[in-house]
């Protein structure tokens, strides 16, 4: 039964540009979902200083990232390649910044 839900609320794609910070969406989502994926993508309040452009085509939409369903719990994990993490070996706290780049990335809804 959730397979079946997941199929039927299908892919979301979206185009991150942290050099613009701008977020394309290439379909209408409900704004709840997109809140939920924002905050996995982009933790701790960083996708509010994006724009959302709307009534865009993505364009050059090629390998695109599959970003996962599961929580994550680390904030924002070392995995996810818009952001470089450094571990200071003190403190035991991860340091994160943003790399400037556009990336396309596909998240089941």
């Amino acid at each position: 039964m959730f397979l079946e839900k997941l199929k039927e609320k299908g892919v979301m794609k979206i185009q991150l540009d942290t050099t613009n910070k701008t977020i394309k969406l290439e379909d209408r989502v409900e704004f709840s979902e997109l809140i939920k994926t924002l905050n996995k993508l982009l933790p701790k309040g960083e996708w509010k200083k994006f724009t959302l452009e709307t009534h865009t085509v993505i364009n050059n939409w090629a390998s695109p990232v599959v970003f996962p369903l599961y929580p994550i719990y680390k904030s924002p994990p070392r995995e996810i390649p818009w952001y470089t993490a450094t571990w200071d070996g003190v403190d035991k706290n991860d340091r994160c910044q943003l790399k400037a780049g556009t990336y396309n990335i596909e998240t089941k809804l």
